[in-house]
């Protein structure tokens, strides 16, 4: 049961991991495309290169929101099978209680 949990920890990790990447990306977009300040009047040159990158931008959220919702399944499956090894422990652990005390 020990390395059940271990190999799920891991795969903790690996879904962290995954998940602080697509932030990382993320912020990364953020830093680069959202420059000014939130008051800045955009300029007619900006407003074109907006309407130029709104397929690309509309793109990167996209996947950043289907890899979210894959790695949070991930997740959750991984803290069922958790929840599953805990549940069996605790059973075991009251027919041994039990036995103990016939």
């Amino acid at each position: 049961m020990d390395w059940e949990l271990r190999n799920l920890f891991d795969d903790l990790e690996v879904v962290q991991e995954k998940i602080n990447d697509v932030v990382t990306s993320f912020v990364w977009f953020d830093d680069e495309y959202f420059t000014h300040e939130p008051n800045h009047m955009l300029t007619k040159k900006e407003i074109y290169t907006h309407g130029w990158k709104y397929h690309e931008h509309r793109i990167k959220n996209t996947q950043v929101i289907d890899l979210m919702l894959m790695y949070m399944k991930d997740f959750d499956d991984i803290m069922k099978q958790i929840r599953e090894i805990e549940k069996a422990s605790s059973d075991m652990n009251s027919l041994a209680t039990r036995s103990d005390n016939a």
